[in-house]
């Protein structure tokens, strides 16, 4: 079966257990959000790029895209997330991250955390030098979510990743009886 066949199944099982949400944590399965979600009773948001049409929309200044590697992401990408107007997004790969590209993309050996701290947050101040009027980021890489407090400290900027989209649509699947004053 094709892998986007797959990507249902494995969607449609979990649905069968009964969850009340499908996620996942690689920004590039925004590919088969549609397909998916077309196909399931829950909601469906297997993308942090599903986020950047909201922060687009609250944040005034370019958003800034962090991704593993920018040669997977152009407007056809962004569009399947829902992002209509590309003018404002600046997308910046990490494949120029020496410790990135050999732990990461080239899956060659020991991951240093600390390590790509550092890289995540010159990436993104890099990023942010180019444009001092930025308004936020998201990180689309999975790998990326451990650095976002660093990347808000070192830039001041609202940082969203795949685990803000996940805590934003549990959230709203998983509602708790308020307790407390307005």
């Amino acid at each position: 079966p094709s892998q986007e066949c797959q990507v249902i199944e494995a969607a449609r099982q979990l649905q069968r257990f009964g969850v009340r949400g499908v996620s996942s944590d690689c920004g590039f399965l925004i590919a088969y959000q549609d397909a998916v979600r077309e196909r399931l009773e829950v909601p469906v948001f297997l993308s942090s790029l599903l986020q950047v049409p909201l922060v687009a929309a609250s944040v005034t200044g370019p958003i800034g895209v962090v991704v593993a590697s920018s040669a997977g992401v152009n407007e056809r990408v962004l569009a399947l997330a829902g992002v209509r107007e590309t003018s404002r997004i600046v997308v910046r790969g990490m494949e120029d991250q020496p410790h990135f590209t050999e732990s990461i993309l080239e899956q060659g050996g020991t991951l240093d955390s600390d390590r790509i701290e550092r890289e995540t947050v010159s990436a993104v101040k890099q990023m942010v030098a180019k444009h001092p009027d930025m308004g936020a980021v998201v990180l689309e890489c999975s790998l990326l979510p451990p650095y976002s407090r660093a990347v808000q400290d070192a830039t001041g900027l609202p940082v969203f990743d795949y685990i803000t989209m996940i805590d934003y649509f549990q959230a709203g699947t998983h509602r708790t009886r308020y307790r407390g004053f307005y």
